[in-house]
């Protein structure tokens, strides 16, 4: 959004800075996200540095119930919009493949509306197993994602297409860039049958 319309973006990137959203600073990621914003909106001289607020305290719940209510479980997490630990249920859900099916709303909802983004990736893993068609998209937006580990999905999965290439062509070339990521994005970009990368 802020690309697309740059001269509203200021507001918008002070607020997200001021504003800490991580519920734990030692796995969710922003300072790449934010620095990027920073960096390619040219706002190095309009936005000062300082400590944001967390947004909540980092209070995991677990589920103990077995297997067969890991459903039910999942769909308690969303009533009680409690946000952390339910990638735990996502990935025990993974394992059952098409067969927890049932499962595929329940995981694009928290893929949508978490704030705890390092916990995005389990449940796009998890839709992978359970109901890995439609996810292209999901797939181009993770190569945007603040956390490496959804870049990386993105990256594996995203199809081939300009913008991708594209967007590929930037995470490799960043320096900024985690290592792990700039490497998959050098690797894709040297698949057979893969376009060249600009």
């Amino acid at each position: 959004m802020a690309a697309e319309d740059p001269s509203s973006a200021t507001g918008l990137v002070l607020g997200c800075i001021r504003w800490d959203w991580r519920w734990d600073a030692q796995v969710d990621h922003r300072h790449l996200y934010l620095t990027r914003l920073v960096r390619d909106l040219d706002l190095e001289g309009t936005i000062l540095p300082r400590d944001g607020e967390r947004a909540c305290d980092n209070d995991v719940t677990t589920a103990t119930r077995p297997l067969p209510d890991l459903l039910d479980a999942l769909e308690q997490h969303w009533v009680d919009q409690a946000w952390c630990g339910p990638a735990a249920l996502a990935r025990q859900l993974a394992e059952y493949g098409p067969e927890a099916a049932a499962a595929a709303s329940l995981l694009r909802r928290f893929w949508l509306h978490t704030p705890h983004s390092y916990e995005r990736a389990a449940y796009l893993e998890a839709l992978a197993e359970v109901a890995p068609t439609g996810l292209g998209e999901i797939h181009v937006e993770c190569l945007w994602d603040c956390e490496p580990n959804s870049r990386l999905l993105g990256i594996e999965h995203a199809p081939d297409r300009p913008e991708v290439r594209q967007r590929l062509a930037y995470l490799r070339d960043d320096p900024m860039e985690e290592p792990a990521v700039r490497a998959a994005a050098r690797e894709r970009g040297q698949r057979p049958g893969m376009r060249p990368l600009r």
